[in-house]
């Protein structure tokens, strides 16, 4: 039978054995990156505590496992040098300190890292109580997330619904629609539950034997799409009715997924939480306000963490190491405080925040109570929280979603140590949920000396598709069709300063697939001259080199839209020129990569590789379609190194540059 220590207060009471400390059960990791010539710099805090050699591995972003190591340094080293990197890419590295005690860190660093123009399908289920109350912030949150790059389906369904009726919607738009990849639940929508803790051998996660047995709340279940049954599990040992769990229930048996989680997924419920004494209209209508304000970059908050420790190392769990190695590559080791979490909260702005405590079902000790998050405002955004009981949050006044009901809300929140969380990517541009749906899936590929990997209570509360960046929009597109020549876009200037272009993208239905039809622009005009007669929806965005603590990437801002019925030139096609936009994923990769093609015509590509020797590999011919092609090539067979990729369309050639890994 597994062994896990209860989080009861008696047994946790700063657990510091042998000296160690939280803080060595991470390695904390940032860079700093070179473009001529290429190279990123890892560094981290020395780990002094008994660390022989560390060990470093790289890989793709997409790649489901390390490799070989592609170093080992001594103990006295804090330093590693790639040279093996290209500009407009970015890699993620393993660092593993080597020692009686188990540290790791991760980073995913890059040099000028392509901006995420098309971040997928997402489903919107809004529980109907809300339709109306909240319709003014619902329809900001919808046209925020179009303008983020998401295309948007929505059902409006009532709370009344069970999850089967619910998982029935969803499994059927991720069959009938393309590249569906998240679901964002607003409100009580039906929360399903899952589990068998204790009577198959795995303790509750939070290890209250037999007190917390049975099933917890499992939003995964939306999101993997076979493998529940509902047949076998017999268990009423648990002091909560909820958490019973008998045959035919309609609670799941399973305790860890029964299939790979497919869709990043979330949820915003303010439903039963009396403390805060305003309605749940009242309560999502503030949390959406904030989450628009923070989308527009006008809330000031400042790029730092905070970490409140109230257990300790725990006999090697390190809950805070959730802190400790999530945020150095999002605000820097030099950003990173300890202080007490709700005063500090209160008084100024953190981006991130983790705390831990023995708890219940709304107390963390050493941390607070739900009452605390009524009566003060949470000046964060993204906030990690772990101890008993609450991480079972459908329950009145739960500790786990009270930040999101503060009269100044956190965005999320998740609960973070069984199992850990991975957050690091979003230092280049990626959404929470995508670290979130990391998390679910994580089987090993990400050390995790915590327990509960791939159980089914692994859920993240607030917007999935936050990310830790943004810039004030442009303001004023005007589009103005011109008879059979297209139309003219003109817009106002972003006031951030650090906008160094803008991208112009076009539908053909109101919160539809957007795709770019220009290069990045450095004016506040743009003639679209070509496409096919009818109505459309434009875009417009904002693009600036970001720079974090993982190094810089091409952060895209809200876009701004507008519409127009449009014509064109019936001879358009001999006066443009067809291209678009070449790109290549993953970058660097091992077996597979993804060409995409994104042109204004139909056409026909050459394409081919060059390798460092110059010599031309594998030479195909593409029949291309108006928009976005893609094409999925195997480099398996290619040594190690950097090869061009070469694209073209009559007199037209396009190179992306790549690396075999």
């Amino acid at each position: 039978m597994k062994r896990i220590l209860i989080l009861a207060f008696a047994l946790f009471a700063f657990h510091y054995s042998h000296a160690q400390a939280t803080e060595d059960l991470a390695v904390e990791l940032t860079v700093t990156t070179s473009a001529t010539p290429p190279s990123i710099t890892l560094k981290w805090k020395d780990i002094t505590y008994d660390t022989p050699a560390y060990h470093i591995w790289k890989k793709a972003k997409t790649a489901t496992s390390w490799g070989t190591e592609i170093a080992i340094l001594t103990a006295t080293d804090s330093v590693y040098t790639d040279l093996a990197v290209v500009v407009d890419s970015a890699y993620e590295y393993q660092v593993w300190a080597e020692g009686s005690i188990y540290s790791a860190g991760y980073i995913y660093a890059g040099i000028k890292n392509p901006a995420i123009h098309n971040k997928g399908t997402m489903l919107l289920l809004v529980d109907s109580t809300f339709t109306d109350s909240c319709s003014a912030a619902l329809n900001t949150l919808v046209q925020d997330l179009w303008g983020d790059g998401w295309q948007l389906i929505r059902h409006d369904l009532s709370r009344s619904l069970d999850d089967t009726a619910v998982k029935s919607i969803i499994a059927n738009d991720y069959a009938t629609h393309a590249n569906v990849k998240s679901v964002l639940i607003i409100g009580h929508i039906a929360v399903p539950y899952a589990g068998d803790f204790i009577e198959t051998g795995d303790y509750p996660p939070d290890g209250h034997v037999p007190y917390h047995d049975g099933a917890w709340p499992s939003d995964i279940y939306y999101s993997c799409m076979t493998g529940w049954t509902d047949v076998t599990v017999n268990n009423t040992l648990g002091s909560y009715t909820a958490n019973w769990n008998v045959p035919g229930d309609n609670k799941f048996d399973q305790t860890t997924i029964p299939s790979a989680a497919v869709l990043q997924i979330s949820r915003i419920d303010m439903n039963n939480m009396p403390s805060f004494a305003f309605s749940e209209a009242q309560l999502l209508n503030s949390y959406l306000a904030r989450d628009h304000q923070y989308k527009m970059d006008s809330l000031g908050i400042r790029h730092r963490g905070i970490i409140n420790d109230n257990f300790g190392y725990f006999s090697g769990e390190g809950f805070a190491a959730n802190g400790w190695r999530n945020f150095p590559p999002l605000v820097s080791r030099d950003s990173i405080y300890v202080l007490p979490y709700i005063a500090s909260l209160a008084d100024s702005s953190f981006q991130w925040a983790y705390a831990c405590g023995g708890g219940s079902f709304t107390t963390a000790s050493g941390v607070g109570a739900t009452s605390d998050f009524a009566a003060n405002p949470v000046n964060g955004i993204f906030t990690m929280m772990f101890g008993s009981y609450f991480g079972d949050w459908n329950v009145q006044d739960n500790f786990l979603r009270a930040p999101l009901c503060s009269s100044t809300p956190a965005l999320t929140c998740c609960w973070a140590g069984r199992p850990n969380w991975f957050f690091h990517h979003m230092a280049l541009g990626e959404n929470i949920g995508y670290g979130s749906l990391l998390t679910q899936n994580n089987a090993g590929l990400y050390q995790n000396t915590g327990y509960g990997n791939q159980y089914i209570h692994v859920a993240l509360m607030g917007d999935l598709s936050l990310r830790t960046d943004y810039i004030q929009p442009p303001s004023a597109l005007t589009v103005t069709p011109v008879a059979g020549a297209g139309a003219t876009l003109t817009w106002a200037a972003s006031p951030d300063p650090g906008v160094i272009g803008y991208y112009v993208y076009r539908a053909d239905s109101l919160y539809g697939y957007c795709a770019k039809i220009s290069t990045m622009l450095t004016t506040t005009t743009f003639t679209d001259a070509s496409g096919t007669a009818g109505l459309k929806y434009y875009m417009v965005r904002p693009v600036k080199l970001q720079s974090t603590p993982s190094g810089g990437y091409y952060n895209l801002g809200i876009g701004i839209t507008d519409t127009a019925t449009v014509s064109y030139p019936s001879l358009h096609t001999t006066t443009i020129s067809p291209v678009v936009e070449v790109t290549v994923f993953p970058n660097p990769a091992q077996n597979n990569i993804a060409v995409s093609i994104n042109t204004q015509t139909v056409a026909i590509a050459t394409i081919y590789m060059l390798n460092e020797a110059g010599q031309q590999l594998n030479t195909a011919t593409k029949q291309l379609n108006t928009g976005a092609n893609t094409y999925s090539l195997n480099v398996t067979t290619y040594p190690a190194g950097v090869y061009n990729l070469v694209v073209k369309i009559g007199d037209e050639t396009q190179v992306k540059k790549w690396v075999k890994m």
